[in-house]
């Protein structure tokens, strides 16, 4: 598993760091979200598939976790990257990997992360006209949204 962070690191340098290895899974935290897509091509030499997006919210800074995976072994690698609630956005990586289309809108519609130069970055569960973004913090659950789910929603 340490192969895949030399292979990062001969590229990356110090803005790769090792994070860990858990069974067949193998962690590297990204210091520099500007080079997420030079890591998920070095990757795709490996890896087959962005199995899944995590994103989680600690303000004032999300994280974002890319997990990717292969068909032929059991390996898998998540790179781990921070972005702030600035400028919440981050290059997409469409390109590179084409199930990152559907992971990025679902991180779009309920986080508000904007993947740069996606090509269809629209919401992908809620209505287009729901009101901000339901997993972040600062998200407010207005009479609007309590009437709209029908729910009798206590948060």
């Amino acid at each position: 598993m340490k192969e895949y962070f030399e292979k990062l690191k001969g590229v990356l340098g110090n803005k790769v760091k090792d994070f860990g290895v858990d069974g067949t899974e193998y962690s590297v935290l990204l210091v520099d979200k500007k080079l997420l897509k030079t890591a998920a091509e070095i990757i795709r030499q490996d890896f087959d598939v962005l199995f899944m997006l995590a994103v989680a919210d600690y303000k004032p800074k999300f994280e974002l976790n890319y997990v990717f995976s292969s068909y032929d072994k059991p390996d898998t690698i998540v790179i781990r990257t921070y972005i702030t609630d600035r400028d919440y956005s981050i290059d997409t990586l469409t390109e590179v990997f084409d199930s990152a289309n559907w992971e990025e809108r679902e991180a779009y519609d309920l986080f508000g992360i904007k993947f740069n130069k996606h090509p269809d970055l629209r919401r992908i569960l809620l209505p287009e006209d729901w009101p901000g973004h339901p997993l972040r913090k600062d998200f407010v659950v207005t009479d609007e949204v309590r009437n709209w789910t029908g729910l009798d929603l206590k948060f």
